[in-house]
């Protein structure tokens, strides 16, 4: 079995070290239809569209932050009929009863017993998930997020480094969650929220995240 890695960056190169000490794969590629590099941290870039020619015998895994672009992406793969992988590092913790979807990517962290990931979500190192919350699918949480018990994250939500969540609360889709938010409150659909406690302001009018703190 290949493993893919769509996306031939920063992340990328994390991702490959992360899949490089898993170690189920016989072989891990590259795919990126916007680099020219025939080779990627010691891997073969592919475009996509190329693939065919190549294996066919091949799951994917995206790395890429931007919850839009994650869902852009996936929908591209399934259409083509590929697989999506799960990867879990090596000091991650998932309890039993917990439900994890296709496609994502567990850097490491804490998941309580009952959580339910749906597909393509991107948790970053030093995650935690209380027990019975919900994560939406393509959403994406940075590095030491705290989501509490029954919460409930929707999809395409951005969560940034060091953003927790209280116990019950529910985050609407496309939501952006600034680092170091506090989250004790319900989170409209497309807010944008920044501060503790955490205050709305503007919307996700343009459904990216990277974008809307440029200078």
């Amino acid at each position: 079995m290949t493993l893919a890695i769509y996306c031939a960056g920063g992340l990328g190169k994390e991702l490959i070290s992360l899949a490089r000490c898993v170690c189920v794969w016989n072989e891990i590629i590259f795919v990126d239809d916007i680099t020219d590099d025939e080779w990627f941290e010691g891997a073969k870039v592919f475009r996509f569209d190329k693939l065919c020619e190549y294996n066919d015998n091949i799951e994917f895994i995206i790395a890429n932050g931007e919850p839009a672009v994650r869902e852009i992406l996936y929908k591209k793969i399934k259409a083509a009929g590929y697989k999506m992988a799960t990867i879990y590092g090596p000091s991650c913790c998932v309890l039993p009863g917990a439900s994890i979807g296709e496609g994502c990517i567990l850097c490491d962290g804490y998941i309580s017993t009952g959580v339910v990931v749906e597909s393509n979500v991107l948790f970053n190192g030093r995650v935690v998930i209380g027990h019975d919350a919900i994560i939406g699918a393509h959403s994406v949480l940075s590095a030491f997020c705290f989501i509490g018990g029954y919460a409930k994250i929707g999809n395409r939500v951005y969560l940034g480094p060091g953003a927790m969540v209280k116990d019950r609360v529910k985050i609407c889709s496309d939501a952006i969650i600034s680092l170091g938010t506090v989250i004790l409150r319900y989170v409209k659909e497309k807010a944008i929220m920044i501060g503790n406690p955490a205050k709305r302001i503007g919307y996700n009018t343009e459904g990216r995240v990277f974008n809307m703190f440029e200078i």
